[in-house]
């Protein structure tokens, strides 16, 4: 089974109240370069496993890391609205990735709302355009993390990462207008070609984090909620995950081992909030935008969505996706 963060102390405990996790001092030899340790103060272990998103390599080190470590829990940096991403075979994977069509635009608007659905969708168009160009499907080491964890008895799955609902509003919410516009234009038109040989050489940066970023470092504003409030997020997600499990046999609490699959361009954030304090409600919490901000909003809305309804029209039109 796959969990919320929130739930899965208890169902861990209760499928298999006699585990008793082995924690070693010394990690097991043959661990990927890509894997770093942490520790909390209970005792448990972390080991958070750097990916690229449409690697190879990273679902091997993921198995690898699985593998060696048997731990009690895997957390994937995904939301529960994106768990598809693992039950899903690679086939089926690939042809979601590339179907981008209007009935997911109209989804995605109904459940995000005008601005954020719209976003979404420019947003996994995005990922298509990476989807043709590799052949490849997205989440590949989300499945092999998924897949290799049921193979161990009482391992447990956890989606870690915060709702791509707070995270898409959150977005909004910290861009002007005239920033918004922008944004929806360089999702439109960000189409460059990538390589396998790009994926593979992109190790230390999350390949669609890389191409964010390029209008990002621009925004200072989208980092912050893209980037840096999730490895905050995350920090919280994997602390809560490498909580002490009682155990009967021991009499008591014993500490967890803990295989964390994100993102590489997560990885140093994540380490450098690692012992700090996180402040997770401000993390979730929707602004609400001025009056001012609402009124402008109001009166250019039609124009910037039909602008991207029309460029999104053009742009599934030449790409045969519909």
């Amino acid at each position: 089974p796959v969990y919320n963060v929130s739930h899965w102390l208890v169902d861990m405990a209760a499928a298999d109240p006699f585990h008793t996790p082995y924690v070693a001092d010394i990690d097991p030899p043959g661990l990927p370069k890509t894997v770093t340790r942490l520790t909390t103060n209970y005792g448990s272990l972390v080991y958070l496993v750097g990916t690229a998103h449409f690697s190879r390599e990273s679902c091997e080190d993921v198995a690898t890391t699985i593998d060696l470590v048997r731990p009690d829990v895997v957390l994937l940096e995904l939301c529960p609205a994106r768990i598809a991403v693992v039950t899903l075979n690679e086939a089926e994977m690939l042809e979601e990735a590339k179907a981008m069509n209007f009935q997911k635009l109209r989804n995605n608007i109904r459940v995000h709302g005008v601005a954020s659905g719209i976003v979404s969708s420019l947003l996994l168009m995005l990922t298509a355009h990476i989807t043709n160009e590799l052949g490849m499907a997205p989440g590949g080491e989300f499945r092999t993390a998924y897949n290799h964890a049921r193979a161990i008895t009482g391992c447990h799955v956890v989606c870690g990462d915060r709702a791509i609902q707070i995270t898409l509003k959150r977005i909004m919410g910290a861009l002007s207008v005239w920033q918004k516009l922008k944004f929806g234009w360089y999702l439109l038109t960000c189409r460059e070609t990538i390589s396998k040989e790009d994926v593979e050489k992109c190790k230390d940066k999350d390949l669609l984090q890389q191409l964010l970023e390029q209008f990002a470092g621009d925004y200072p504003e989208v980092t912050e909620v893209l980037v840096n409030e999730r490895d905050q997020y995350l920090v919280h997600t994997l602390r809560k995950s490498a909580e002490p499990v009682h155990s009967r046999l021991a009499g008591g609490p014993e500490p967890t081992i803990v295989v964390g699959v994100v993102g590489m361009g997560h990885v140093p954030g994540i380490v450098s909030n690692w012992n700090k304090d996180i402040d997770i409600n401000s993390l979730i919490s929707i602004p609400k935008p001025s009056m001012m901000r609402r009124a402008v909003t109001v009166g250019i809305k039609i124009g910037f969505y039909g602008l991207c309804a029309y460029g999104m029209y053009r742009l599934v039109k030449n790409w045969k996706l519909i």
